[in-house]
């Protein structure tokens, strides 16, 4: 819906590319023909853990600014947007004030929990390592629940569940690590894992809200969002934030138009 702001809906044909090598095949494909010269023609990606396209020639192509997609939905603004949209809470509520402390503690204690999982696969991914983690769940390192982050894995468990991966040292890790910490860790780390964590919060306190459960509320909040693991990017898509420079690369469009 963002992209159609400054577009024109009926004239647009999008392209699923299979993820980020597929769009950079698309765009060298279109750049080194002449027949495609005058389409234009926008691309987006995920930044990942990979380095940052900015490094390189390739201007014409929207790279996120975190992590993922799913990075855009996990921010405190975003999470603000939702209790007062889905929870009916005003900023001046009390239960609005006790749902943004308790997101911003227990968000941090996930990060801390999931620190090493990120550096490790980060690490991988450096080393061009055959890590098949698209469908691997947070929640098999982690238990989420409202009062605590439990963590459920050591770096030995990570080398026994994909045996056949480099061995990372600890100096690759620390300095990893430090890498991940110059952003802030909400948009540096895996964006699915992100969102996971957000999506098992929100049923959590979607159940203490609607029973009015101290100390989490001081009472009742019916809430009625319907929310699913596959569907949660376009369920919660109006609250999620939109970043400068989306907004700049699409307007570059819109001069075209």
């Amino acid at each position: 819906m963002r992209i159609k702001s400054v577009t024109r809906p009926d004239k647009d044909i999008y392209l699923s590319c299979n993820g980020k090598e597929g769009v950079l095949d698309i765009h060298r494909m279109l750049s080194s023909r002449k027949h495609y010269a005058n389409v234009r023609a926008a691309y987006f990606i995920d930044k990942d853990f990979d380095r940052s396209i900015k490094e390189t020639s390739l201007n014409r192509i929207y790279e996120t600014p975190c992590y993922s997609i799913e990075n855009f939905y996990t921010s405190l603004p975003c999470f603000s947007e939702i209790l007062k949209s889905e929870f009916k809470l005003t900023e001046s509520d009390e239960n609005f004030q006790r749902c943004i402390s308790l997101y911003r503690k227990l968000q941090e204690d996930f990060h801390n929990a999931v620190e090493l999982l990120n550096a490790w696969i980060a690490c991988q991914r450096n080393k061009s390592s055959q890590l098949n983690i698209s469908e691997l769940s947070v929640l098999r390192f982690v238990n989420i629940d409202l009062d605590k982050i439990t963590v459920k894995y050591t770096i030995d468990d990570l080398y026994e569940m994909f045996p056949n991966v480099p061995i990372i040292s600890q100096q690759e890790l620390d300095i990893k690590i430090s890498e991940l910490q110059t952003n802030i860790r909400q948009k540096s780390f895996r964006g699915k894992f992100e969102i996971e964590f957000l999506f098992s919060f929100l049923q959590k306190l979607m159940t203490e809200a609607n029973q009015g459960n101290y100390p989490y509320f001081t009472r009742k909040i019916k809430v009625v969002l319907s929310l699913s693991k596959r569907t949660i990017i376009s369920d919660l898509s109006q609250y999620a934030d939109t970043s400068t420079c989306l907004y700049s690369y699409l307007e570059s469009f819109r001069v075209t138009c």
